[in-house]
């Protein structure tokens, strides 16, 4: 009899660009909660997630609208995209409402909604 060994499930590899302490702890947390994730950078600013970006290589990017610096996560957003990083791998995470942020390419996951919405929607967006 011939076993085939199912190779492991690779984790989504994502870097995280959020300046507040308490959602970075959340969202680690949320992001320890299965063996799907891994959080291979944290970025408060845009010349941080760049950096990151370039030395992690992360599958999904997930961006606050508001961050550290001149800079906001949607200049971040684009700046990835000029590296390579298709838009749909980018997800902006806001409490704001839509209508205050400006118009993006990006998907959108209120921060009121991420302990709901969150992973199912990185699970999808790496499927191939």
């Amino acid at each position: 009899m011939v076993m085939h060994q199912q190779s492991p499930i690779q984790p989504i590899r994502i870097l995280l660009v959020e300046d507040e302490p308490l959602w970075q702890a959340a969202i680690r947390d949320l992001f320890q909660t299965s063996p799907r994730f891994e959080l291979t950078a944290l970025a408060e600013d845009f010349d941080s997630a760049l950096q990151a970006f370039q030395q992690t290589a992360p599958q999904i990017v997930l961006l606050d609208w508001k961050i550290r610096g001149p800079k906001d996560g949607i200049e971040v957003g684009q700046a990835l995209i000029e590296e390579g990083l298709p838009a749909e791998r980018i997800i902006l995470i806001s409490s704001s409402n839509n209508s205050a942020i400006p118009p993006h390419p990006f998907l959108r996951v209120p921060k009121n909604r991420i302990h709901d919405d969150l992973l199912p929607l990185m699970i999808n967006v790496t499927s191939d």
